[in-house]
């Protein structure tokens, strides 16, 4: 079948493999649904300096925060750590605000994450808080929500076509209430989630959850429901158990763990490399359905890199980890990256697979001087009609590696990523399925 594609980037490059041969609650749930805000597309964060803490127990290093959401209503947030891997905390309705989260920010930020805790807000507030992690260095973020909060959280990854910020590696929502829509608007969801709620809940039953929760398009081994103990609290109440709390914190640090994302726990992994115009939540369905046949999937995105470089280093990353064969599938530049990179991996990776490959790589790559390199199987997937050129760099590639490399053209001009999702989608999902089965 056709896939949805799920959104283009807003940010490009800013929040996660294997064929033969030699191998190649402090306050009362929110009155309003956050699930039936509407998603707002950009917002401007501007910061305002507090000199006295917002909070008890606020670090000395923070910094207070004024964001503004694209409807210019005022945000106050308080940030505390640096780095690249980012964590959001979105609180219950109430008094306590963000301060009611400062006592578990405290605890990661001494992990070396870089947290954001967020006033309330609805979806587009959670936008606004994403594009201040994005604009002071966080490229992979896990949202955090609690109660009314965790509502908002999923709203936020929820239907939300180019309104979401890049870079959410995974959500944590702790009794998610005031469903709204939300429930209709899960099967959006192709993050991580783990979902909790205390059996009894005042404010959310457990049916509700699960039905929530099962109606994710995360595939089971990506998501999940831990039913506490009747009286367990709600919301951040949950954290008051050090044995969740330490589960909730080791599901955060896996899903930051590296700059790139992995799905699944395939014995086999496919690493994806998007195309220049795009950044890895547009492979998001791709990737459900890699994961549903048993690989692992990694995806990236390019940033300030050199992208070879950052590909091989990834591979050697990911079997020091003890991923098993490795394959590499691109889509356009990212293609191109893998047949460049697959050429100085060794051992070598099991396979590449590319999705409208062009001939060179920024800035003067000649591609076809590292295919001849290649002692794996390849697989070409061009459209005749390419506007970029792919047609006829498959033939130079195919004539460069006649005894290993295999070509597949499709009718009509889609390039990249849109092979998986056009006119011929389901054809050339499934001929990638044999190909990767064959080796």
């Amino acid at each position: 079948m056709a896939l949805d594609r799920r959104r283009p980037s807003r940010f490009l490059s800013p929040l996660v493999l294997v064929l033969a041969v030699a191998g190649c609650h402090g306050g009362s749930p929110r009155a309003a649904t956050a699930a039936s805000q509407s998603p707002a597309t950009a917002a401007s964060p501007a910061k305002s300096a507090t000199p006295q803490p917002a909070c008890p127990n606020e670090p000395a290093s923070a910094r207070q925060l004024t964001l503004t959401t694209n409807a210019d209503l005022p945000l106050p947030a308080i940030e505390i750590g640096n780095g690249p891997k980012g964590v959001l905390l979105v609180p219950e309705t109430g008094s306590q605000g963000e301060c009611g989260w400062m006592a578990y920010a405290n605890d990661l930020a001494a992990k070396g994450l870089h947290i954001l805790l967020m006033g309330e807000g609805d979806v587009s507030a959670v936008d606004a808080a994403l594009n201040e992690l994005h604009s002071n260095g966080v490229t992979t973020t896990v949202v955090v929500g609690a109660s009314a909060g965790a509502t908002t959280a999923l709203a936020a990854e929820a239907g939300t076509a180019t309104d979401s910020a890049p870079g959410v590696a995974a959500i944590v929502a702790l009794s998610a209430d005031e469903l709204g829509t939300l429930p209709a608007e899960a099967p959006t969801i192709h993050v991580p989630v783990l979902m909790a709620v205390a059996d009894g809940d005042a404010y959310v039953s457990t049916a509700d959850e699960r039905s929530l929760f099962n109606a994710l398009a995360a595939p089971p081994s990506l998501k999940t429901l831990d039913v506490r103990p009747g009286g367990a609290g709600h919301g951040w109440d949950l954290l008051a158990d050090e044995g969740f709390k330490r589960t909730v914190t080791d599901f955060i640090t896996a899903h930051l763990a590296a700059d790139y994302t992995v799905w699944g726990t395939g014995a086999r992994t496919i690493v994806l490399s998007n195309q220049s115009d795009e950044d890895q939540s547009s492979w998001q369905a791709y990737a459900d359905h890699l994961v549903a046949e048993g690989y692992k999937v990694a995806m990236w995105d390019y940033a300030d890199q050199d992208p070879v470089k950052r590909l091989q280093t990834m591979v050697a990353d990911l079997r020091a980890h003890g991923s098993g064969p490795v394959f590499l599938l691109g889509a356009s530049k990212g293609g191109k990256t893998s047949l460049v990179a697959a050429a100085g991996i060794k051992p070598p990776v099991t396979a590449v697979v590319t999705l409208s490959a062009e001939s060179t790589l920024t800035p003067n790559i000649d591609v076809s001087s590292y295919v001849k390199q290649l002692t794996c199987p390849v697989l070409l997937l061009t459209a005749a009609q390419d506007g970029y050129g792919s047609a006829d760099a498959a033939k130079t590639f195919q004539a460069d590696l006649p005894s290993l490399a295999h070509t597949l053209t499709y009718d009509g001009s889609d390039h990249g990523t849109q092979l998986l999702n056009g006119a011929d989608g389901a054809k050339v999902i499934a001929d990638i399925d044999a190909f990767l089965k064959t080796h």
